[in-house]
């Protein structure tokens, strides 16, 4: 897609409100407009409108931005031709098409040009790129999800400074999934990530191929990748990431919400079956998907997680989505009549942040605001979209008259429950010590392994003893299967519908798993998998404020 174009869709203008009755209205239930307007008074501003508000429906008129075959976010089929990936800071138009601070990651191949491609690979095939640092600080891109030897996985340890460049050389080994990467330079991939170095890695295999031959899914028309945001921009449009010292410690949360980097989207849709692989590429921001029509909730099938499509559909009418995590739905648009609307939203939800800090050294009650306070009011940030508020993301417009349904396949792929029987789990313990998160009681070292992991299967308990604050959890280097989960909190509870306490979204293969306060989550590992020689290897939270504040540690598997 050309550049021009590319503006074109991005440009429009959303209306101030003239007082705070859209806003009421909008709100679905007395609750959720206290905790809104009592995080707004605290941060110092008034209970109204702003441009870009995705709480108002009638903000919704941009053109969502759909990834082309070049230019930005332009879909690259990868062979084993090598290329040159150089990050380097550039201004990309986001708001009413004006220039903001943008870092992307640019290409050329086979005649086309290409910033922040999104890779499409089929399993098995090899990938050879360079990465050129044409920034200012160091950088390296991890290949979030993707199963690789410890140098190519993108260890902050390697990152390369300004002017040099680091050589990636790997066949991909994963299933067909929904992948991405994004810069993992060491304290800096908040920032770099939240400047825009970051895309999508889209690996096929047999079992997704025939999905797509069965429900007739065209990748860039109806399987579209959504990569959902959250920012803040000065008056002049320009993107800002500045966290104040609460923030870094709570993560970073903006006010307007975009969706392929497009404020208040909307899009034209047919009656037919859709596929929305859906991305949280925020910083610190969870999300509860959910299609509304009006006040009904309507129902999606979940296909697949992070490490690729579960062994059938699953029918949901909402999901959690924290930092780093994916999830893949159809949305069956054929039940719906012409001229009809949906949104596609993130529901209200308490993400427990207001339980207090404990281990915060006397600071709750105090400069935090004391318990019962939102997160936005307590980091003193600007922000104006508290976390767990609800608020439109997407809006679905059917476009022409119904037509016959395809039938989705019973079955998807093949997923094997991993043997845990006899296995002693490791207890991971997440905390909070003196403002600083903590993971088995330490933070990062950077040549340092905080353990070491056998060359077997492995369960890990992973408990969230902070009481104070969700955390997404990442393993480097594998996929894992989540085995269950206790002491899960109301908020989750009812989503629980499989074995062992786990919600649709714990089933099939992950690499990024939520965590919340006073949960403990058990996973399985297999390391029998592990490459040739000694592998240091990531564990930490995908809040990246929290990654860049040390919440981090190495393993290490012996050679």
């Amino acid at each position: 897609m050309e550049r021009r174009k590319f503006i074109g869709a991005l440009a429009g203008s959303a209306a101030f409100a003239s007082s705070g009755v859209g806003l009421l209205l909008s709100a679905c239930n007395t609750g959720q407009f206290e905790q809104r307007t009592d995080a707004i008074k605290k941060a110092g501003e008034s209970f109204a409108g702003y441009p870009h508000d995705p709480v108002r429906a009638e903000n919704f008129t941009n053109p969502l931005f759909i990834p082309g075959v070049e230019g930005p976010f332009g879909v690259l089929s990868v062979t084993d031709t090598p290329l040159t990936l150089t990050a380097q800071a550039k201004t990309f138009p986001i708001l009413e098409a004006r220039a903001s601070p943008f870092l992307l990651y640019e290409t050329n191949y086979a005649g086309k040009s290409y910033q922040n491609p999104i890779f499409r690979i089929k399993s098995g095939n090899r990938f050879n790129a360079t990465l050129q640092n044409g920034l200012n600080e160091p950088t390296i891109i991890h290949w979030h999800g993707l199963r690789l030897p410890a140098n190519m996985d993108g260890h902050p340890n390697d990152s390369i400074a300004a002017g040099k460049n680091y050589p990636y050389a790997f066949p991909v080994t994963n299933r067909g999934g929904t992948y991405w990467y994004h810069s993992h330079a060491d304290q800096l991939t908040a920032k770099q990530a939240y400047g825009g170095l970051a895309s999508f890695f889209i690996v096929e295999d047999d079992d997704e191929v025939r999905l797509s031959s069965a429900l007739d899914l065209k990748l860039g028309e109806t399987d579209l990748p959504l990569v959902i945001q959250d920012k803040r921009f000065n008056a002049n449009g320009e993107l800002v990431y500045q966290p104040s010292m609460m923030e870094k410690m709570m993560g970073y949360i903006g006010d307007i919400v975009l969706v392929n980097l497009t404020p208040n989207p909307f899009l034209e849709i047919s009656p037919k079956i859709y596929r929305f692989r859906c991305l949280n590429g925020s910083n610190a921001r969870i999300y509860k998907l959910s299609f509304m029509r009006g006040l009904e909730k309507m129902e999606y099938r979940v296909i697949g997680t992070d490490g690729g499509l579960l062994d059938r559909p699953y029918p949901a009418t909402e999901v959690f989505l924290a930092p780093a995590e994916r999830v893949d739905i159809l949305f069956n648009a054929s039940q719906l009549r012409q001229g009809e609307t949906v949104f596609l939203k993130s529901l209200a939800f308490d993400p427990m942040e207001q339980d207090g800090m404990n281990g915060m050294g006397g600071m709750d009650g105090g400069m935090m605001g004391g318990r019962g306070t939102n997160q936005s009011a307590q980091t003193g940030g600007n922000t104006r979209l508290a976390n767990g508020v609800e608020f439109n993301l997407l809006k679905l417009m059917v476009a022409k008259a119904a037509q016959g349904p395809r039938e989705v396949p019973a079955s998807l792929s093949t997923v094997v429950p991993m043997d845990t029987a006899g296995v002693s789990p490791r207890r991971v313990t997440l905390s909070l010590n003196h403002m600083q998160w903590l993971i088995n009681g330490q933070s990062y070292r950077r040549d340092a392994a905080a353990f070491e992991v056998r060359r077997a299967v492995e369960v890990w308990d992973i408990e969230n003893a902070t009481n104070s604050m969700i955390h997404p959890m990442h393993l480097h280097g594998f996929s894992f299967q989540v085995v269950g989960r206790s002491k899960s909190p109301a908020a989750l509870r009812p989503l629980a519908t499989a074995s062992g306490g786990r919600v649709i979204t714990d089933l099939g293969w992950k690499d990024t798993v939520m965590i919340w306060p006073g949960e403990t989550v058990r996973i399985a590992i297999d390391f029998r998998q592990a490459f040739p020689g000694e592998q240091l290897y990531l564990f930490h939270c995908h809040n990246l404020e929290h990654e860049d504040g040390n919440m981090m540690v190495n393993y290490r598997i012996p050679a």
